[in-house]
C-alpha cells in the first residue's frame, strides 16, 4: 500500500513539472497504399509557467512496414513556445493492409527551483498510419448508343486491392431502370454487369452518364466514388412506353399483363407485340394486341406465358408492328420485364437424445434445402417454441449459400422447458436472398411431442420420425439426379 502511494506521488510530481506537451499530430493523407510516402507532423509546446526546455531529442519507434527515412533535429523550446516537426516516412512494398502505430517520444531538460538542478521532461505520441492496398477501377461499356430503355454490358476492371459490398447508381437524366441501386459485391480482377438504362428523359445526342460508386476496401473502410460513362442518347420516334403490371416466376407457366402508353404526337393503329426470343414464349397466341392508341392513350393486353429468364430484371427483345398514317411499319424494342425467383427451401427436423423430456437438455438439428432452380444467399435459420428454450447465445444459425438442390444442418441447443406433456408448435424460420436481390422468408411449423420423465419410453418418436425421417430427406436432396 505504502509502495503505490510513493508510485502514485511520483506520477504526480512528474505531471505537475512537465514541460513538453503534444498539442497535435497529423498526415498528409488518411490512407496510404505499399510502397508510398508520407509526412507525419507533430506539434511540440511548452505550457506557459514552465521552464525553458532545452537539449531537446526525439527518438522513433517505428514497426517494420513504416520505414522513417529520416528524424530531424529538435532545438529549445522557451516557455509558452511550440514547434512543429515534420517526420518522413515510406510504406514498405510488403505491408499488409492495416493500422499501424508510429510512436515518437521526445525528450528534454528545464530548470528546478532556480537552483542549477534540472528535469527531464518527456512526452510521447502514438501516431495512426493506415495501409490499403485501394482498388484501381476502370469501367467500360460494350455500346456507346442507348435509346429509350436499353441494356448495356458494363465491364469493371480493378488492378488493385479489393473492393468489397460495392452497389452502384446513376445521376442525372439517364437513370436505372427498375431498381435504385445494382448490388455488385466483390469487385477483384474483371467483373461484367448488365444495366437497363432509361434515357427517356435525356436529350438526343453526346451525353455524360454519371454514375456512382460505393464500396468498402480491404479494412472495411466505406469509400464512394463519381465516374462518368460518355454515351450517345438517340430517342426513337416511335414513343410507346411498356410497363408490367403482373408479376412472372421464372420456369413457371403465368400470366403476363403489360400496358402500352401512346407518349407521341401520331395515332397509332393496331399495336401488336411478339416475342422472338425462346426465353421467353407466348401459349395459345403468337402475339399480344393492343389495338388503336391515340397520342396520350393507354391499352392493356394479356397473354399466358413461360419464361425461362434468369430472376431480375431482363431486357427482352421485341418485335412491334403498327399502323401510322395508314402505313404499316415494324420495329424492335427491349422491353424491361421483371422475373420473381422461384426460391423455396424444405425444412426437416430431427432432436437428440429422443424422446424429448421435460426439464432436460437436447440437440435440436434443422436440415434447410434448396427446392428452387437457383443458387439462394445468406441463409440464416432460427427456432422458437412454447415448449423448448434455447441455451445458445444467439436464436439463429448461420448457413450462407445453397446451391439449387443442396441442404445443409444447423444444430441448436435447447432446453424442453415445458410444464406439462403434450404436443407444441414449434417454428422454424429461414431468411434467404433469391438471385434477384429480393429478401424472402419462409416460416415453416411443425408440431413436436414432449413428455415427462415417467411416460418418455413410451414414446420413441416424438419429433418427425427422428432420424429416419432425416435420412430419407437426406437421400432424396443428395442422390435424386443421380
Amino acid at each position: 500500500m505504502k509502495r503505490t502511494f510513493v508510485l502514485l506521488m511520483v506520477l504526480a510530481l512528474g505531471m505537475s513539472f512537465a514541460g513538453l506537451s503534444v498539442e497535435d499530430f497529423s498526415l498528409t493523407k488518411p490512407v496510404y497504399s505499399p510502397n508510398e510516402p508520407g509526412v507525419a507532423t507533430v506539434t511540440v509546446s511548452n505550457p506557459i509557467g514552465s521552464e525553458r526546455v532545452s537539449a531537446i531529442t526525439m527518438s522513433i519507434d517505428s514497426p517494420a512496414e513504416i520505414q522513417v527515412t529520416s528524424a530531424p533535429k529538435m532545438s529549445d523550446i522557451d516557455a509558452g513556445g511550440s514547434a512543429i516537426v515534420s517526420i518522413p516516412f515510406r510504406v514498405t512494398d510488403s505491408a499488409r493492409p492495416g493500422i499501424y502505430l508510429l510512436s515518437v517520444t521526445f525528450a528534454g531538460y528545464k530548470s528546478v527551483g532556480g537552483l542549477g538542478s534540472s528535469q527531464t521532461s518527456i512526452n510521447t505520441v502514438s501516431i495512426p498510419v493506415t495501409v490499403v492496398n485501394e482498388p484501381e477501377l476502370s469501367f467500360t461499356v460494350d455500346r456507346a448508343v442507348i435509346s429509350s430503355i436499353d441494356t448495356v454490358r458494363m465491364t469493371i476492371s480493378n488492378n488493385g486491392g479489393q473492393a468489397k459490398n460495392a452497389k452502384l447508381t446513376t445521376v442525372g437524366q439517364v437513370s436505372l431502370y427498375g431498381s435504385d441501386q445494382i448490388y455488385l459485391g466483390q469487385l477483384s480482377g474483371n467483373k461484367s454487369v448488365d444495366l437497363t438504362l432509361d434515357s427517356r428523359n435525356a436529350q438526343d445526342g453526346p451525353s455524360d452518364v454519371v454514375m456512382n460508386l460505393e464500396y468498402d476496401d480491404e479494412l472495411g473502410i466505406p469509400h464512394e466514388m463519381n465516374f462518368t460513362i460518355r454515351m450517345t442518347v438517340r430517342n426513337e420516334r416511335l414513343d410507346l412506353t411498356f410497363s408490367q403490371q403482373s408479376g412472372i416466376i421464372t420456369k413457371k407457366e403465368g400470366a403476363l399483363k403489360l400496358s402500352v402508353r401512346n407518349d407521341g404526337t401520331e395515332t397509332l393503329k393496331d399495336i401488336r407485340l411478339s416475342f422472338p426470343n425462346a426465353s421467353i414464349r407466348l401459349k395459345d397466341s403468337d402475339e399480344m394486341k393492343f389495338g388503336d392508341l391515340k397520342p396520350g392513350e393507354s391499352a392493356t393486353a394479356s397473354a399466358t406465358v413461360f419464361a425461362e429468364l434468369p430472376p431480375g430484371v431482363n431486357s427482352v427483345a421485341s418485335e412491334l408492328s403498327w399502323i401510322e398514317r395508314d402505313v404499316q411499319k415494324e420495329g424492335t424494342r427491349q422491353i424491361p420485364l421483371t422475373i420473381s425467383s422461384d426460391a423455396d427451401v424444405g425444412v426437416y427436423l430431427e432432436a437428440k437424445p429422443l424422446p424429448l423430456t421435460i426439464g432436460t437438455e437436447h440437440t435440436i438439428s434443422v436440415l434447410v434445402s434448396n427446392l428452387g432452380s437457383y443458387r439462394i444467399e445468406n441463409v440464416d435459420v432460427g427456432i422458437e417454441s412454447p415448449a423448448l428454450s434455447s441455451l445458445d447465445l444467439s436464436d439463429k444459425q448461420y448457413i450462407g449459400g445453397l446451391q439449387n438442390d443442396d441442404f445443409s444442418t444447423v444444430q441448436f441447443l435447447m432446453r424442453a422447458n415445458a410444464t406439462a406433456e403434450g404436443d407444441y408448435p414449434a417454428k422454424v424460420t429461414v431468411n434467404y436472398r433469391d438471385q434477384s436481390g429480393e429478401w424472402k422468408q419462409r416460416v415453416i411449423t411443425q408440431m413436436i411431442s414432449v413428455h415427462d420423465g415417467v411416460v418418455a419410453q413410451e414414446s420413441p418418436l416424438p419429433l418427425i420420425a427422428g432420424g429416419f425421417v432425416l435420412l430419407v430427406a437426406l437421400w432424396y436432396f443428395k442422390f435424386r439426379k443421380a
